[in-house]
């Protein structure tokens, strides 16, 4: 019996995924595609038109694991536990990554904001998603008295969400283990914790 065409579409989209995320759009080639989906050009053209909608398919559904992924870590703490979680977080995964393939909405923006206004509405609609539940987390933090009274929350989750795409940046720059974790470690004492 074959497989019903959504799920070789979702394996094609996963499939992709790490294809683009390894090597960027423009580094991901129409045979790269075949080769990691293991469909033919056809089936491709057929199921998503291009290599733009495919892309943009793969993107969505990573920006949408992030989001879950941040909402999990979100729901684990509470306060300047959750935002600093984060933050350690970010810092463990970026070290984590040996092969420096880094984070794809990283890799996507610096390729295709010129470009892909369509990346850029998913990346900032995900990347707000963070913002807001540091945003939050840093609120609660304000109310507890961990964080000063007369810090603004939503500047301080800018700022983290800054420091922690500076931190991924500089892992894939190469930057060592111990020098992501002393940049954590100076964020934390920037908001008291």
């Amino acid at each position: 019996m074959a497989r019903p065409r959504k799920f070789e579409e979702e394996a094609a989209v996963a499939a992709a995924r790490t294809a683009f995320r390894r090597t960027g759009y423009a580094g991901t080639s129409l045979s790269d595609l075949v080769e990691a989906t293991g469909l033919g050009k056809g089936s491709l053209y057929n199921a998503f038109g291009d290599k733009e909608e495919i892309f943009e398919r793969a993107f969505d559904g990573y920006c949408a694991e992030a989001d879950a992924a941040t909402d999990e870590t979100f729901r684990r703490a509470a306060g300047l536990a959750a935002a600093l979680g984060y933050l350690s977080q970010v810092t463990g995964d970026t070290i984590a990554d040996r092969e420096h393939v880094g984070c794809m909405i990283n890799k996507a923006t610096a390729e295709l904001a010129v470009s892909s206004e369509a990346v850029v509405e998913r990346a900032s609609k995900t990347l707000h998603h963070v913002e807001d539940r540091l945003a939050c987390s840093l609120a609660r933090a304000q109310e507890d008295g961990e964080v000063g009274a007369d810090a603004d929350p939503r500047d301080l989750a800018r700022l983290l969400l800054a420091v922690s795409r500076g931190i991924e940046a500089l892992g894939k720059a190469g930057y060592s283990a111990e020098e992501l974790r002393s940049i954590e470690s100076a964020a934390a004492r920037v908001l008291g914790g």
